[in-house]
This record gives structure tokens, sequence and C-alpha cells, in this order.
């Protein structure tokens, strides 16, 4: 089996055309298996954001992120990284313990950096979107002062903790299109959903593709 990348440039005033483009992909993701990697990927200018089925600890970025309410992954980013980035992260945790950020070196880890970002989600809607919209500005704001330019963010898709999926979806990905479009960021940005997660990937997809920042679209889809 060979990968698949298939790009279409299409004018900015060609919403139509646009429109038809993205229901034929959505037609032609449709049959695939979930169970292969797979890989959706929104471009423009030098900017890239990606979609992503695998595991968070093993993307080649900059800085990988870890969401201190999602204990699990928390832990198995720390645990990949080894034992002594343990102890620095269980360090910085009891001595800043309200910190906003926690970073700690990659240890074995193929990155430069971790960012632990503190988020909690609410039931309130509202309230929910504004703390999305804050953490997607702790983590721009600390990456850029790293001059990192990639990131790996793990798919808060939010179903564990009872809030809707596509209010922190949609918050997420318009946030980080509307930084690297307003601050002129050559990012790539990766959002890493679990396996196990189809509708978070299909929510993550359909956001990443929908592009409305008045300038030529350009998609690439690549199913592995």
């Amino acid at each position: 089996m060979h990968d698949l990348s298939i790009s279409f440039v299409i004018q900015s005033e060609r919403t139509d055309i646009y429109d038809e483009y993205k229901k034929q992909i959505d037609l032609l993701r449709q049959p695939l298996s979930f169970d292969k990697l797979r890989t959706i990927q929104a471009t423009f200018n030098k900017r890239i954001i990606e979609v992503i089925v695998g595991d968070i600890t093993m993307q080649r970025v900059d800085v990988i992120i870890g969401i201190s309410s999602l204990g699990f992954l928390t832990d198995a980013i720390i645990k990949a990284a080894g034992e002594k980035i343990q102890k620095v992260y269980d360090n910085e945790l009891e001595n800043h313990p309200n910190s906003v950020l926690i970073a700690t070196p990659p240890g074995a880890l193929t990155c430069k950096q971790i960012f632990i970002v503190k988020w909690d989600s609410d039931p309130d809607e509202e309230i929910l979107r504004q703390s999305l919209v804050d953490l997607m500005y702790t983590v721009v704001q600390n990456v850029k002062s790293h001059n990192f330019t990639s990131i790996a963010f793990p798919a808060i898709g939010c179903g564990k903790h009872g809030c809707s999926i596509n209010i922190v979806v949609k918050t997420m990905v318009l946030e980080m299109k509307r930084h690297l479009i307003t601050r002129n960021l050559s990012w790539t940005m990766k959002f890493v959903v679990e396996p196990d997660q189809e509708n978070i990937y299909d929510e993550f997809s359909k956001q990443v593709l929908t592009i409305q920042d008045g300038k030529t679209k350009v998609f690439s889809i690549n199913e592995i």
C-alpha cells in the first residue's frame, strides 16, 4: 500500500467549488477503515494544521502539549519521557501548584520541550469557550516565546467531561487558525487523536477543512 497525497488549490471567491470538493473529500474518506493511521492536512500559505490518528509521544515536533485535566494522557507523556522527567515534573508541580503551564525537557521523546498546560472543562458553554480561548492563547504565547514552530496537541474531544464535542473542537481549531493568521506564524500544528476516538477525528477534520480566512484555500489529504 502506497501513501496517497492529493492537493487542491481553490480561489477564495469560488466557495461553490470549495463546497463541492469538500463534499467529495468527505465521501472519499467514509469507506476507509479507522484503524489505519490517518492524517488530514489543511495548508494556507506556510501554515499547516493536521489531524492525525496516533500516539502523541511519537510525534516529531518542537513541543508536545499535555493537558492537566487529561491525567491519563499527561501520565503517558511523562512516562514516555522517562524517570528523570517524571521527577522534574513532580518537583515543578509541587513547587508551583498554581502554574498555568509547566515546561520540562523532552527526556526520551524526540521533541525539544514538553508543556503541561492547566485546563478544566465547564458545563457552562460560554465559560467553556473562554477557557479554550485562554488555553490556546497560553500555548501560542509560550511556543512563540521559545521560537518553536511545530506543535503536537492532544485532540480534546470532551466526551469524558460530558460537554459538547462541537464547541470544544470548533473553538480550538478556530483559535489556532486565528493566531496563525493574525500573528503571521508559519507553524505546523498537529492535533493528535487517540485511535479509539473516531467521532473526535471526524469533528476535528471537519473544522480543520472549513477554512474561512478569505484567502486561497489549499487542502491536502493523506490516508496511510
